[in-house]
């Protein structure tokens, strides 16, 4: 009995010891878990659309990497583009996450920034003391069809035009064109700063007759608004109104439309030249007529360049001008 009374007084103290090595010495099992070595891989990665300029494209990654067992130091990560078509470098980033510790997920984040055009494959690569852990591949596509802005023309279902004009003016010589179109924000979060450029092209000779500019201003997310301008043309033609969406001079969006003024003949989507008489000085005489609701209007009444000399040439060449449509000849 006295033996069992011994032994049961010795495990109780041996606890007792255990307990206060616990307490006194509380790095004692952590310096032992911090011995094992730590265990790392990508465990994903996401990208997303970041800014988008004239000729680059910002794309964002977010990458999970999984660790288990003891803290990983000299971490760091490296992002690679490689151009899909010519298979070189297109564009790399290497970001250090520094030490990672803790049996989770790490997530890091990072820009990564290429040529708006074409499409890439594009590299994740983990290291540690310069070793290669893991690797995760992927690819994106149609890198140039990135908008800066969500601003974009409403298109409709329902035979709705997107764009679409009344005339407000005529006489003998001008016509006066209301033009409007139907614009929205495509996004989530509201957007600003795109401009919108109305051409009215003669559609016989391509000839520019007016255009003009508006500023939008701010759209909220969904909203659709109607910028109007107004476009002074010479009476008697028909024209192909272009109206061109941009941000920032990159160009987001086009759209167009028919303006048929002379009630004799009628223009179809496709027509490129026909044979008209064409009046070359109907085109040089200056007008300047502001549109309602514009905060910035550009006028151009002639094509580049088109002097009395240029008139002349003009004359002589579309006088009598072939009908060319889709490749054939009548």
């Amino acid at each position: 009995m006295r033996r069992e009374v011994y032994l049961g007084v010795g495990v109780g103290i041996a606890c007792l010891l255990a307990v206060l090595a616990l307490l006194v010495v509380p790095g004692t099992i952590a310096s032992q878990e911090s011995d094992a070595p730590g265990r790392l891989h990508v465990e994903e990665v996401t990208i997303a659309p970041g800014d988008v300029t004239g000729n680059a494209a910002t794309l964002e990654f977010g990458v999970a990497i999984r660790h288990r067992g003891g803290p990983s130091r000299n971490v760091s990560l490296s992002i690679r583009a490689i151009d899909s078509e010519s298979g070189l470098l297109a564009a790399e980033t290497t970001t250090s996450p520094g030490r990672v510790t803790g049996d989770r997920e790490h997530w890091v984040r990072t820009n990564l920034t290429v040529e708006r055009e074409g499409g890439y494959d594009l590299v994740a690569i983990l290291y540690e003391d310069g070793r290669r852990i893991d690797a995760e591949r992927g690819s994106v596509q149609g890198v140039e069809g990135l908008s800066p802005t969500p601003i974009t023309f409403k298109r409709f279902e329902t035979g709705i035009p997107t764009i679409a004009y009344t005339i407000e003016e005529t006489d003998a010589d001008r016509t006066t064109l209301s033009v409007r179109t139907h614009l929205w924000n495509s996004g989530v979060e509201s957007a600003e700063g795109a401009t919108l450029e109305v051409v009215a092209r003669q559609s016989e000779s391509n000839v520019v007759a007016d255009r003009a500019s508006v500023d939008i201003g701010r759209i909220e997310s969904g909203q659709t608004v109607t910028p109007t301008t107004e476009l002074a043309v010479p009476s008697g033609y028909g024209y192909h109104l272009d109206a061109v969406l941009k941000h920032d001079g990159v160009i987001v969006s086009s759209a167009s439309s028919i303006a048929d003024l002379d009630p004799d003949r009628e223009i179809e989507a496709d027509t490129t030249f026909e044979s008209v008489p064409f009046e070359a000085a109907d085109f040089t005489e200056e007008s300047d007529v502001s549109g309602p609701g514009e905060e910035r209007r550009t006028t151009e009444t002639s094509g580049p360049g088109l002097g009395p000399l240029a008139a002349l040439l003009a004359i002589a060449s579309f006088g009598i001008v072939l009908r060319i449509r889709g490749g054939s000849h009548d």
